[in-house]
């Protein structure tokens, strides 16, 4: 009997891990959706709002509606990922079109805590910014802005609308529904652009002079608006279609049977409860770390620097969002069920649980192996071309500056560290206990005042600008990725299994001769048209040259990189999660 479950388990989660990963097509896809939109959208805004106005609503307004999301979902959301669905048969037939399963409604009910949360937390932080922002009046927008606070509040309101769309996000995810979760965020994108844009040219019509824009910072906050209200509605629209009872039902919180024979029933159990506030933890200390940069920003630098900031991260940020990010949540949906299942056979010590238990491991460091070679190679090209040519690139769509080339050069040598961080750091948060996360947590506060730390420093003493708080990150990442090799490595040896080395994740060396042979020819060329003084046919023939010099490496990549380009090929069909003589 313990085999047959062992084996369904094992079919159900090698099902859901390849879905993760054939699904990450959706997802980068949809992040170059969003980038080329966002890009086109930036475009105008620079032009009609200027920098300025660009930073401020980048920095000051990004960081209020991150401080309400993040805060109020994202350690809920890394908690529902150890949430099975595949428990649902245990309702009777009848029951299923009209209501949510036991674990849906655990599910539903937990999604529905963020909402509740999210309302006090919105209010909190709007009565903050309004008492804190004459103090600011020397580097930020004030309330001498016009329209800041309905501005301030507007934003409060998008974010809680957009947390509306919790419980159906969450039942998304579960079902592995990536490509209905792209197309609803890319309609929600579309129509915060064009609302954007729309306000924008609708406040010039309006105003008293083409640089006097009434409406530059409602343009951000209605922009918000319109994507949370989108958002939520496309939601509604596909998971209707996809769920046998009604949309409604996944807003009432019902309570459920615990299970296991025991009769009590509850909103939201003990063991979820739990660690979903050790993940509320994390996540808090996440977002200092990943909010720290805007945190710095809106306390000490001026509103020019914010723009720069802005523009940089915003541009410069394009790899980590179309590749990284949906990378790292394919990453974490694969993981949680590798670790579900490892947890589930250790007590088992049978002859078939334990060679199943070593597939389950051997599949794990078969799959860091690969994402640690893909961020690799990533990277390679990323430092090589991202620094000699992306500030040629965006010079041609505007006028650039010493300040912005200097923190987008800067900006691709920080890429890598952030891929490679993001996929180490799906693994330990997937596979680490309750007391595991407990630790984690503290050395994450630790690396978190080192950060601030040197971020402020970096900013007020040794006027580094973008720069500094950029390089103040690679320090913070380079901290972090050491923290999670030790726990990664530790974490294998306890199973008896070796853990995966870096040596293993290296690019083939003609991958990586030729990528410097790229960089040497981009600089020998630079210096041989140095005579054309940076005209515009110095920069068509440098990115000529970069594309050339660019395909050149992909096709030594495809040349000297198939074993890993068939095992990128097995992750997707989810081929690579089995042994070979299974």
């Amino acid at each position: 009997m313990s085999d047959t479950s062992c084996s369904a388990s094992k079919e159900t989660n090698s099902r859901v891990n390849g879905h993760a990963f054939s699904g990450v097509r959706y997802l980068i896809g949809l992040q170059i959706f969003v980038k080329l939109a966002t890009f086109a959208m930036n475009t105008v805004v620079i032009y009609i709002a200027g920098r300025r106005a660009f930073g401020v609503a980048s920095v000051r307004f990004q960081l209020l509606l991150s401080t309400i999301l993040f805060l109020s979902r994202e350690g809920m959301r890394d908690a529902l990922m150890r949430v099975s669905t595949s428990s649902s048969s245990a309702e009777p037939a009848a029951d299923r079109p009209t209501k949510p399963t036991r674990q849906e409604q655990r599910i539903i009910n937990a999604a529905l805590v963020p909402i509740a949360a999210g309302m006090a937390m919105a209010t909190g932080m709007y009565l903050f910014y309004v008492a804190k922002s004459p103090q600011h009046t020397e580097s930020t927008f004030s309330v001498d802005e016009p329209h800041y606070r309905l501005s301030l509040a507007i934003n409060i309101v998008a974010a809680w609308i957009e947390l509306c769309v919790e419980p159906l996000f969450v039942l998304s995810r579960a079902r592995a529904l990536f490509k209905m979760q792209a197309q609803c965020e890319g309609i929600a994108v579309l129509c915060r652009c064009a609302v954007v844009v729309t306000t924008l040219l609708f406040g010039r019509f309006v105003g008293t002079s083409p640089d006097d824009n009434p409406l530059r910072l409602v343009a951000f906050a209605a922009g918000q608006l319109g994507y949370a209200i989108a958002i939520v509605a496309a939601f509604a629209i596909y998971m209707s279609h996809e769920l046998t009872y009604p949309v409604w039902r996944c807003y009432v919180p019902i309570p459920v049977a615990l299970g296991h024979g025991i009769p009590t029933q509850s909103y939201i159990d003990r063991t979820l409860g739990g660690l979903a506030a050790t993940f509320v933890g994390q996540s808090l200390l996440k977002f200092f770390l990943t909010q720290g940069d805007n945190m710095v920003m809106a306390r000490f630098a001026t509103a020019d620097e914010m723009g720069v900031f802005a523009f940089v991260s915003n541009y410069g940020s394009i790899p980590a969002r179309v590749v990284f990010l949906p990378l790292e949540e394919a990453s974490r949906a694969m993981f949680a069920g590798l670790a579900s299942v490892t947890s589930t056979k250790k007590t088992d010590m049978s002859s078939n649980a334990g060679k199943k238990t070593s597939a389950d491991l051997h599949s794990a460091k078969r799959v860091l192996l690969a994402l640690g070679k893909l961020q690799f190679l990533l990277g390679s090209i990323l430092v090589v071309f991202g620094t000699l040519y992306l500030p040629i690139l965006v010079s041609l769509a505007q006028k650039s500056d010493s300040a912005v080339s200097q923190a987008l050069v800067v900006y691709c040598l920080y890429l890598p560290f952030m891929g490679v961080n993001g996929f180490l750091e799906a693994f330990v948060h997937s596979v680490a206990s309750r007391s595991q996360l407990l630790q984690i947590n503290i050395r994450m506060a630790a690396f978190a005042v080192v950060y601030m730390v040197v971020a402020v420093q970096s900013l007020r003493l040794f006027n580094l600008g973008s720069a500094g708080i950029i390089s103040a990150n690679m320090l913070n990442m380079t901290l972090r990725i050491a923290y999670c090799k030790r726990f990664i490595s530790q974490w294998f040896l306890e199973r008896n299994v070796d853990g995966p080395q870096l040596a293993s994740m290296r690019p083939h060396t003609a991958v990586i001769a030729a990528c410097l042979l790229s960089g040497a020819v981009t600089v020998a060329a630079s210096t041989v048209l140095a005579w054309l003084l940076r005209t515009a046919l110095y920069q068509l023939t440098m990115l000529a040259l970069g594309a050339v010099l660019g395909i050149a490496v992909l096709a030594c990549i495809w040349r000297y990189e198939q074993p890993f380009i068939q095992t990128v090929r097995n992750l997707q069909t989810g081929q690579a999660l089995h042994l070979k003589n299974e």
